[in-house]
């Protein structure tokens, strides 16, 4: 009887031990400010956080603040670039079978906003000299980062079309005898 009290104990105690182990997904990390991970939900801002620990605290929050700018340009516009490689090989009999695998992901993103209006709207520090930063941008103001980049990309395909219609033009010029002569008075 006591021998089957023990197995069953065993089991049970491993379950608590493991679960016990695991750090909960809600947990922040001991003088990580609470709004780092979790900013606050507004519904007409938009927050980015960033952090930075460098010799310096000057450097700490310029790099802090730079890293909160560049989450909040990534949130507004982001060019996304990724490939996966997977790769197996299997070789040999059913006896003597080898096997090879090999799996790379490359993935790159990139971003350009003009963001006016960003201002810091918390700092904090921790005790091992991580600065943290959340800085705020109205949604207005992304609106308008928004609107700046459809006009860009409209001039610049509005200049694209031009430039193809000019060429378009030389190339029916050219196949013709007529020649344009200038006016002379």
């Amino acid at each position: 009887m006591k021998k089957n009290y023990v197995w069953t104990l065993i089991p049970i105690f491993l379950v608590v031990m493991g679960c016990a182990s695991k750090p909960s997904v809600t947990e922040t990390p001991a003088g990580v400010p609470d709004w780092f991970f979790n900013p606050p939900m507004q519904e007409d801002v938009i927050f980015g956080s960033g952090s930075a620990k460098m010799s310096d605290l000057n450097m700490s929050m310029t790099m802090a603040e730079s890293r909160a700018r560049q989450s909040i340009a990534f949130t507004l516009n982001a060019n996304v670039q990724a490939m996966i490689t997977d790769y197996t090989r299997n070789a040999g009999n059913t006896d003597t079978q080898s096997n090879l695998s090999f799996a790379e992901t490359v993935g790159r993103q990139l971003t350009s906003a003009k963001l006016t209006g960003a201002t810091v709207y918390k700092r904090g520090q921790s005790s091992d000299g991580t600065v943290y930063v959340l800085i705020s941008l109205s949604k207005a103001d992304a609106a308008k980062v928004g609107a700046d980049i459809v006009d860009s990309e409209a001039s610049k395909y509005a200049e694209f079309k031009a430039m193809d219609a000019l060429k378009m033009m030389e190339a029916q010029l050219s196949k013709t005898d007529i020649k344009p002569e200038p006016v002379t008075q």
